[in-house]
Parts: structure tokens; sequence; C-alpha cells
């Protein structure tokens, strides 16, 4: 036990010597002494206590006793240049040295580092740096050089963009305005020192704070049998461990809970490797930035250089984005050459993910040796994954409307459905629907996303039946041609009413095929580019869902662009063009204004088909089929002469005064049509003459 205190007793002192070293270094080489003392005593009470000059604090500090006082401390300083190195290195300098080792670093950038680790450290050192006063760069070359013995040159490379200190982070200096030198140079972490000081040597101990080891996955890759290219990437990954490749790089994107950190995880898990995540926190739960991370990464790259380890960047569009101007340590000219080069020269394998990428330099995009966007599972498997979570709480018909809401993500429903679940004791069951929805919505609105409305059942009775359309095609003959496989394009026009989006959704229903339906409001973007971006988005996940797409009021984007006023207008115009001459699937149309549709648009529907107002037949019938449901009784043969009066009428608006009767119930037949007449009286004609133009 003696001989271990002894022992700790050495390495205390010699570490001791080390810093009085480089303190008097700095007063009698670089002059600091000059502000430490001056004829009214000493600057700093704490240092001179450490340099035992207390005991000259009360004599009167007259040129003789400052002479005799700097002649004590020159004594100091010569004894311990001459002081050889103790054989047993301490702790920290062991730790040190293995660090070094580790990832190549030479003499020079050693001492830099211990230096600037105990320059954070140590207040007595850096109190003594500070008599130098704000330095440039050129100035703190000169400074490190005095107090570390070493050659200017010699600082310089250490420093400079090709030194192993400077490519792994571990100090970085700043090199923008004149700064004490503490502040012009920063290390690696603010825990840094303490860990090599404990003697830690593991390299993700050593880099904690920054790097994280990251948790087991928790999907598993049946959950992206929906993305052909994440076997290649597995494979590439295996390719680049098996050769050594450097330079190995995947970007992953999608929007938020699509699983792309999962699917990190899943990779490493299938290669047997480890995979650390550069973290976007400190240890105080302060965020980091963009410049910090990237110094993280590229100090990762050395520490795990050589292992079979993955190593996971999340959102990396902050690194990206911050890049250009913001990291300190690029060389002149050109930061972005800079940053290619870091993509071209990796040792270890390495996955970016982000949310978004059209912020994103294409220079380093195309620097990725794979960019895969991660999408919202299919349909089917969006469902499955529902039914999962959420089949006990919710109802089928919730879970099938659910199941069409591509931006609903699977993680943002697995989450609220193990809230639910572990809560379910302590919460009204007839209310956990309501929770669950709660928590869902909850999560999409501060997504930026609208608010999900599950819709109940309608009570008022609804009949869809092709013997009450009017159209000019033979509806039911073209549905027998057609099958899931096909690719066809619909264009539905005539009057609100007439049953266009209700035959497309009839269609889908009997090709077994899901629908996506969008509006002119939901992809109409408030910013250049983002209608077209939104177009082209529905045509792919209609693709990818094997749905049948159905875009409503498409007068909106298919407007005839000699009539566009705004060069938007015909880009939408183009992009919708452009979406359909490519989509194989099933795509319908629905417009109340056919007769400003675009000529070339016209062109590419495979049918174009009219629906017009019901003829009498089809009017008398609908009216025996809801009088019959709704138990008003036969109609009179009055009523059916009121009814034949009736030029405008539509299956919709039987609809609509059916659902009247749930809050205004009518008594007869007579009042049915009597209702019939009322709807069809606040019809503006000229809107149903425009429908029919030519």
């Amino acid at each position: 036990m003696k001989n271990t205190q002894t022992a700790e007793l050495i390495q205390s002192c010699e570490r001791d010597n080390t810093l009085q070293l480089w303190i008097l270094r700095l007063f009698f080489r670089l002059g600091a002494h000059k502000q430490f003392m001056t004829q009214h005593g000493f600057n700093n009470q704490p240092l001179a206590g450490y340099l035992n000059l207390t005991k000259y604090e009360d004599e009167e500090f007259n040129h003789q006793l400052q002479q005799s006082i700097l002649g004590v401390l020159r004594l100091r300083h010569a004894e311990l240049e001459r002081q050889t190195p103790m054989a047993k290195p301490s702790e920290f300098q062991q730790a040190l040295e293995s660090l070094a080792r580790r990832i190549g670093l030479s003499p020079a950038e050693s001492l830099i580092l211990e230096f600037t680790l105990q320059l954070h450290q140590e207040q007595l050192l850096d109190d003594a740096a500070d008599y130098l006063g704000a330095m440039t760069s050129a100035r703190v070359y000169r400074a490190l050089a005095a107090i570390l013995d070493l050659t200017e040159d010699d600082v310089r490379f250490a420093l400079g963009p090709l030194s192993v200190l400077t490519k792994t982070g571990l100090v970085n200096l700043e090199t923008n305005g004149a700064y004490t030198l503490r502040n012009k140079l920063e290390p690696f972490s603010p825990t840094f020192s303490e860990r090599l000081s404990a003697g830690e040597t593991d390299p993700a101990r050593l880099l904690g704070g920054m790097i994280s080891r990251c948790e087991p996955a928790h999907l598993k890759l049946e959950d992206y049998q929906h993305i052909p290219a994440v076997n290649m990437m597995r494979q590439w990954l295996h390719y680049a461990f098996q050769s050594s490749r450097v330079g190995v790089n995947i970007l992953i994107y999608g929007q938020p809970g699509t699983g792309k950190s999962q699917l990190c995880r899943l990779l490493a898990e299938e290669l047997n490797s480890e995979i650390y995540e550069v973290t976007s926190e400190n240890e105080a739960a302060r965020p980091i930035g963009g410049s910090r991370r990237l110094r993280a990464w590229r100090a990762a790259q050395r520490f795990f250089g050589g292992e079979k380890t993955l190593i996971l960047l999340d959102e990396a569009e902050d690194v990206f984005n911050e890049c250009p101007g913001s990291l300190t340590t690029l060389p002149q000219p050109v930061p972005k050459a800079w940053v290619n080069r870091l993509l071209e020269e990796n040792r270890v394998p390495t996955l970016w993910v982000s949310n978004e990428i059209r912020e994103m330099d294409p220079a380093y995009i195309r620097r990725f040796d794979i960019v895969l966007e991660l999408t919202a599972p299919p349909r089917a498997q969006r469902e499955t994954i529902l039914l999962e979570a959420c089949g006990a709480t919710l109802s089928n018909n919730d879970i099938s409307q659910l199941a069409n809401i591509p931006y609903l993500a699977p993680a943002v429903v697995k989450r609220a459905g193990t809230i639910l679940h572990s809560l379910k004791d302590k919460l009204d069951e007839e209310k956990h629907a309501h929770y669950l929805m709660f928590l869902i919505n909850s999560t999409l609105k501060a997504q930026g996303h609208l608010p999900i409305k599950l819709k109940t059942k309608v009570k008022s009775p609804g009949f869809y039946d092709m013997a009450f359309i009017n159209s000019d095609c033979p509806l039911g003959e073209i549905a027998a041609t057609l099958s899931p496989a096909d690719s066809a394009r619909f264009c539905l026009y005539g009057p609100p009413g007439t049953g266009k989006t209700a035959w497309a959704y009839w269609l889908a229903e009997q090709l077994k095929l899901p629908v996506i339906e969008k509006k002119a409001s939901q992809l109409f973007g408030r910013y250049v580019g983002e209608s077209e971006q939104n177009i082209a988005a529905a045509f792919e996940q209609a693709w990818r869902d094997n749905a049948v797409l159905l875009i409503d009021e498409v007068d909106s984007f298919l407007t005839a662009r000699e009539e566009c006023r705004q060069s938007w207008e015909v880009s939408c115009v183009n992009e919708m063009l452009s979406q359909m001459e490519h989509f194989d699937g099933i795509f319908i149309t629905t417009t109340n204004r056919f007769d400003v549709l675009d000529a070339a648009a016209l062109r590419r529907f495979d049918l174009k088909v009219r629906f017009n107002f019901m003829a009498d037949d089809q009017a008398v019938a609908l009216l025996n089929l809801y009088c019959k449901q709704l138990k008003l009784g036969e109609p009179s043969p009055s009523a059916i002469n009121e009814l034949a009066r009736l030029s405008l009428l539509t299956p919709g608006d039987f609809f609509v005064v059916s659902r009247q009767h749930t809050f205004k119930p009518l008594t007869s037949a007579n009042a049915f049509v009597n209702a019939l007449k009322a709807e069809c009286r606040v019809k503006k004609r000229e809107d149903v003459a425009i429908g029919f133009m030519h």
C-alpha cells in the first residue's frame, strides 16, 4: 500500500513539474512575468501561492525585490529544464500515449494535445497564458513552439489541415480573429481530459458525450421488404468490410418515423458489426452544432479505424447545411472541397441519415455510394402495422382509414400504441380510441401535418348502383375489362353530384385496389416548386401502394397553358402531363370544368367520360329505393310527376336529402320530392352549362 501511495505521489509531482515548467516558459520565453508581477505586487495570488512566493507578499515590491523573485523563478526554471522524465509515466500520460499510438499522433501532436487539455483543465495555466493577451494564429504558433520546446514548423504542421490532430478534431485552432490562448485552442470535448486523467483508453468512452453506442434495433428486416435496395446496402457494406474500402458513405433520407435509424442498426446486426452514433446533444442535454458533430465524426474515423464498425450520423442536414463557412478548421480557399474530400477518405463506413436533403449541395450528394429514400410502407403493410399496434383499440373501419394515410409513419403509431397499452388499466376503456387518436394527432400536428379525423359510417342510407349513373360510356363493361395490373387513364367530367368520384371508388373496389384521393388543395404548395413535388409524390405513392390514383378538381392543374398567367401554373401542367405519361397504374381525374382542360392533357386520357343529370326513369327508381329505406311509403303519381319536372337531378341530391332526414325528418314521398326541388333551385345554371361546353 505504501509503495502504491509513493508511486502516485511521484506521478503527481512529475505532472506538477510539467505544469510549472510550462508556466515558467510562459514567463521567461514569452515575457508573461511582466504582467504577473508589478511594483504593486502579484496580480494573481493563487498563482503566486502555487509558485511558493507567498512569503514575499508583505514586503515592499521595489525593483530589488522584484529582481530577487525573478532570480528565484529563473533558478527553478533552469532546474526543471534539466530534469529528466520519470521512468514510469503518470496514468494520464499512459492513456495519452495509448491514444497517440492508436490514432497515429506524432510527438509534436501529442504534446500539443496534452497542453490543450491541461490549458482547459488547469486554471493556473490558463491564468498564466492570459498574460499573453489576445493572440492571432501566427502568435499561437510561436507561443506553442516556445512553451513546448518545438519548432514553429512542427507546430504549424501539427495544427494544419493534414495533421492527424486536426483530422480527428481532437484540437481545433480558431483561425478567425484574435483571442486568448485558451479560446484559440479548443479540445474535442470538455470531458475528454477528465477521462484521460482517469486512465481511460476505450475509444467509445473517450469519445463519450459526442459518440455513443447504438441500442439494438426493435424492427426486423421484414419491415423493410418494400425497399429492395436494403439488401444491396447490406451487401455493399459487407464488401467494404472485406476489402477495407475507404470512402464508403450511404445517405438514407425520408420523412420522420419511417425507420431510418432503425434500419442502420439492423444493418449493423446483420453484419455482426458495432455501430456508434454521433450524438446531437452533449451530456448536459444541450444541442451540438453541425460543425462539432462533424469533428466528432472525424475523430471516430481514427478511433475506430481498422475495426468492424459502422458510424451513424443522424440529422445529417444540420452538418452539411452548416459546412460552408461555419467550420473553422476548413482550409482555404474552398471549404466545400474539403468536405468533399472527407466523404472520399473516411476509413469507417458511415450511414448518414436525414429528414430533408433539398438544401444539401449536389456536390455532397453525388459522393455518396448509395442514396436511398426511405418511404412509408405500402398500404397493405401499413395496415398490418396498425393492426398489431391498435387492433385491440380501433375498429377495422378506423384502421382501414388510417392505412390510407401515407404520412402516418409506423413509428408514430407504434409509440402511441405502446403508451396506450401501458396505461390501459388507468384510462377509461370507452375512451381508449379517443386517447390513441389524440396521441397520433399531437405528433402529426407537431410535424406540420393535418390531424386525422376518422369517419364513422353514415347513418343515412346511401346507394351506389351503376343503374343510376347517366354516362356516355358503358362504365360497367369498362370495369369488366380491367384487371388490377392494367394501366388506364380516365377523365370523368360533368356536374357535381353525378357520381364521378363514387364511380372511381366503385371501380377500385371491383379491382380490390386501394384508392389514393388527392384534391387540388392538398397538392398546391406555398413555395416555388412545392406543388410540382406534391404532384410527383402523389403518383409515386400510388405506384408504391399499387393504388388507384384519384385527383379531384383536376382543372386546377390541367388548365390550358395558353390561359395560364403565372409561370408556376405552366410548370404544374407540365409536371402533371409528365407524371401521367409515365404512370403505369390506374389514374382517374374528375372535373366540373371540362372546357378549360389543356388539349395535350386530353390526348393523354384513354377515355373521357361525361356524367350527365339523371334520366327520368333513373330518378323514379332511385326515389322508390330511398322511400322504401326511409319508410316513407310508395311515391304517389303526383310526386312522380313533380319529380319528372326536375331536369337537374343527380344521385348526390338524393343523398343530401337523405342526410337531411336524420335531423329534419321527412314524413312522406312528397316531402322527399319537395326537398329535391329545393336542392335544384339552389343550383347555378351557369356553372352547369360550363360543364358541358365543347
